[in-house]
C-alpha cells in the first residue's frame, strides 16, 4: 500500500531486526564495538542487555553481519533448563556426533577438540545467546564452563549475552558470581534520546527509499517530538508509531506526517500506553479522518 506511494523499496518501520536498518546511536556503536572488541580479541563473555524492543536483537544480527567469514557463529537456543541440554545443541550445531551413553566430560571433550579445529582453521567460534534471561542457572553455568576451555595462548570460544534486564540482575547475584568474573564488557542499551528519535526514524526512511538523497515523506519536528514522548523512545515501539503513521498519510495522500496525523496513528496504539498525558493528547484530536485523492 503505501510503500509505493511515498516510493520505498521496502517497508521502513517493520520490526524484523534487519542489519540494513540498524541505527548507529552513540550507545549502540558502543554495545556492537564491545562484541567486535571481544570477539576479535578473544576475550571470553560480553553481555549485553536493555528492555523489550530496546534494539538487542538487531545489534546481534548487526554482528553477523559484521563477522560473516571472519569467525563462526553459533546461535544457542534460549529456554535450556539443563547445561547437558545446552551443551547437546552447541556440539549438534558443530556437526558432532551425540551418542545416547556420551557423558558431559566426554561432550565437552569433543567439543574442545571441534573448537582447537575451527581456530586452526582461522575462523573462532563464538556463541551467540539471545534472549540469554531465560536461560536457567544451570544452562548459564554450562556457558561459564565452556568459556574455560582455552590452549596456552588463546580462548577457544567467545559467548555473547544478549537478553532483558533482570538478565544482569542475576548475573549479580552471588549464585552466578563465578560467571560475573568472567564477563569483560558488559553494555546496556537505554530508550533513544528526543535527538536520536528524530536520527533514527530519517535513518529508516533513507535506508528504505528507492532515492535515499531525496525521501518521499516528511516527518515534521513536532510530529517526531510527539512520537518520542509518548513511544518513550523505545525503537519497536517508533516503529509501530511510525508504520501507523504512513499508512495514514497514504489514507489522506499527505506528503508530510504532521502531529495531528501522529495522534491518529498513537490512537491505535493506546494498549501500549498508560500515562495519564496520553488521554489529554487523544481528547485533542476530533476531526474524523477523511480520505482525499484518488
Amino acid at each position: 500500500m503505501y510503500h509505493e506511494y511515498y516510493q520505498f523499496e521496502s517497508l521502513p518501520f517493520e520490526s524484523t531486526p534487519d542489519p540494513r536498518f540498524f541505527y548507529a546511536s552513540e550507545q549502540h556503536r558502543e554495545a556492537l564495538a564491545a562484541i567486535e572488541y571481544a570477539v576479535r580479541m578473544r576475550k571470553g563473555f560480553v553481555l549485553v542487555t536493555g528492555d523489550i524492543g530496546a534494539g538487542k536483537t538487531t545489534i546481534a544480527r548487526a554482528m553477523l553481519q559484521r563477522l560473516q567469514g571472519q569467525a563462526l557463529v553459533v546461535p544457542v537456543l534460549h529456554g535450556h533448563e539443563t547445561g547437558q541440554s545446552l551443551l547437546k545443541q552447541v556440539v549438534r550445531h558443530l556437526e558432532l556426533p551425540v551418542g545416547k551413553n556420551d557423558d558431559h566430560a566426554r561432550l565437552l571433550e569433543r567439543l574442545r577438540l571441534r573448537l582447537i579445529e575451527q581456530l586452526q582453521r582461522g575462523l573462532p567460534t563464538v556463541l551467540l545467546v539471545d534472549e540469554a534471561q531465560s536461560l536457567s542457572d544451570e544452562a548459564l553455568e554450562e556457558l561459564r564452563l565452556m568459556s574455560n576451555l582455552d590452549t596456552d595462548t588463546d580462548k577457544l570460544v567467545q559467548i555473547v549475552l544478549v537478553g532483558q534486564p533482570e538478565l544482569r540482575n542475576r548475573i549479580r547475584s552471588g549464585r552466578l558470581s563465578a560467571l560475573r568474573q568472567r564477563i569483560v564488557l558488559a553494555k546496556e542499551l537505554r530508550p533513544l534520546s528526543a535527538t536520536e528519535t528524530a536520527g533514527y526514524i530519517a535513518h529508516r526512511l533513507r535506508a528504505a527509499s528507492r532515492d535515499a538523497a531525496k525521501v518521499a515523506v516528511n516527518f515534521e519536528q513536532p510530529a517526531i517530538d510527539l512520537i518520542h514522548r509518548h513511544t518513550g523512545g523505545i525503537p519497536r515501539l517508533i516503529n509501530i508509531a511510525c508504520d501507523n503513521c504512513l499508512l495514514l498519510g497514504f489514507v489522506r495522500q499527505a506528503q508530510s506526517i504532521t502531529p495531528e496525523l501522529v495522534r491518529r496513528g498513537l490512537a491505535d496504539m493506546v494498549p501500549n500506553f498508560s500515562d495519564s498525558a496520553w488521554s489529554q493528547t487523544l481528547a485533542t484530536t476530533t476531526a474524523p479522518l477523511r480520505m482525499t485523492g484518488t
